[in-house]
């Protein structure tokens, strides 16, 4: 029998406030332990709650950004618990009246819908070190977003597309920047399988605290093949909540899957409603950035780059941002594309940052310099690296590096004399015929020339040389 798994995801997103979402400690990761906490945050009796006005207009972005309407008058709830990184034993959340409802992404061709976005605290965090597990309440009280779909997604794949798309959107709306690998972006999957053709789902386990596109992947696949194993083995898949173990690749039960019944909600009476005019969303709306699907159609549509090349500079603002500069300042948009995904990004991965710290002017006259053929790709390789590397100018980046093309013919007769006298077997190869050895001694010849000659010129005078010996 096969069988069709059935996905919905809750994506966990830290905004990007300076203070709490109901307090004014500050949020930056990396401090020391408990250095960023309070009465409020700690849940001290008598402490009360001050809603953060920033932490509401970033939710109600990402839901304009995701399609979502938003929710005219909504209200606080507390969801009860009690876990160690949970100082008050409940978590204020909405489940009610949550701020954005609906919306969803179009997947290739197909439509994945939201059923809300709502606007709640983070909690804290359980440190485990060797015998011990340390608290730390740094984090609790953060201001989340937790974006839920529905249960449309249907592969490992379709997941991490989507949980991508996501996270995009979040980063050019300077609402979440989306750093998986410090936890402020997670990822709950919820997964059952069922018979093809069957329209009824199957009982779902929710894995929790998924912090990367790889493990969101590994972790669903493994899902569903255990859940297609109970199924053959006339077993019964249990409603649970699971843990994905990074080292073994395997999911394990935490406990039994809570429904909402569970958490014993209630309205918080320490929070007034919130009330959104049509006024406050415009003004939101306003400040929304160009998204990035509509980046992607004037990529493909106006410029004429590829998806996949698109995609490749969309795949991180600051590259995105980068290229839209360069063409604004005059650059060939096919040119620019083909510098930021090869040269520039090579920079970035290597330097491990996520800048391109090169002024759009100079970068469009580097351009120019290579079209014009005043310097040769591989000089215009050399000049991006070296003004990302030394934070330099164009001017400085050329003169240093000796880039300009002189095409002085007795300096390429006299490489291509020395390159071929020291390939003697390479050469009668050639001449006896074997035309790949080319590309070698062609090689050799601009690795020597370093940019002084354009490859048409040495590939002429090369050949010329060979058919003279």
């Amino acid at each position: 029998m096969g069988y069709m798994p059935v996905i919905g995801l809750e994506i966990h997103a830290e905004l990007m406030t300076r203070t709490k979402v109901f307090c004014s400690c500050e949020t930056g990761f990396g401090s020391e332990r408990n250095s960023h906490v309070c009465p409020v945050c700690l849940g001290m009796p008598g402490a009360l709650p001050v809603l953060n006005q920033k932490a509401v207009e970033l939710a109600v972005s990402a839901g304009l950004l995701l399609g979502c309407e938003i929710t005219r008058t909504t209200r606080w709830d507390r969801k009860n618990y009690f876990y160690p990184d949970l100082t008050k034993a409940y978590q204020i959340s909405q489940l009610y009246a949550p701020l954005c409802l609906g919306g969803g992404l179009e997947i290739n061709g197909r439509f994945i819908r939201l059923n809300r976005i709502h606007l709640e605290e983070d909690a804290g965090k359980l440190v485990h070190e060797r015998n011990v597990s340390i608290l730390d309440y740094n984090r609790a009280g953060v201001p989340l977003i937790e974006i839920v779909t529905e249960p449309d997604i249907r592969s490992s794949d379709e997941a991490v597309e989507f949980v991508e798309r996501i996270r995009r959107n979040l980063v050019y709306g300077d609402i979440c920047d989306g750093k998986m690998e410090q936890g402020s972006l997670r990822v709950d999957a919820n997964i059952s399988v069922m018979p093809e053709g069957s329209d009824v789902y199957g009982t779902r386990s929710e894995i929790k605290n998924i912090n990367s596109f790889r493990f969101i992947k590994r972790a669903i696949e493994f899902e569903i093949e255990r859940q297609i194993g109970v199924l053959e083995n006339k077993g019964r898949v249990i409603q649970e909540t699971r843990r994905y173990d990074e080292a073994s690749g395997e999911t394990f039960s935490m406990r039994s899957k809570e429904d909402a019944h569970d958490y014993r909600y209630f309205p918080d009476p320490d929070i007034l409603p919130l009330f959104i005019s049509d006024e406050d969303i415009a003004a939101i709306r306003e400040k929304l950035p160009e998204p990035p699907h509509i980046r992607f159609l004037r990529y493909t549509d106006s410029y004429g780059l590829s998806a996949k090349d698109a995609e490749t500079i969309l795949s991180e603002r600051f590259t995105a941002d980068f290229f839209d500069a360069a063409v604004k300042n005059g650059a060939d948009p096919k040119a620019a594309s083909n510098a930021v995904r090869g040269e520039l990004l090579r920079c970035v991965r290597e330097s491990g940052g996520n800048e391109i710290p090169i002024g759009a002017e100079d970068f469009t006259k580097a351009l120019v310099l290579a079209a014009k053929n005043a310097i040769t790709q591989e000089g215009l390789k050399t000049a991006l690296s070296y003004m990302f590397f030394n934070r330099a100018d164009l001017d400085t980046a050329v003169k240093v590096n000796n880039l300009l093309v002189s095409e002085d013919a007795g300096l390429i007769g006299t490489v291509i004399s020395e390159v071929l006298a020291a390939s003697p077997d390479i050469v009668s190869k050639y001449k006896d015929g074997n035309q790949r050895v080319f590309s070698y001694l062609f090689g050799q010849c601009v690795k020597r020339l370093k940019g002084k000659a354009l490859p048409a010129t040495i590939d002429a005078e090369l050949k010329k040389g060979l058919s003279e010996l």
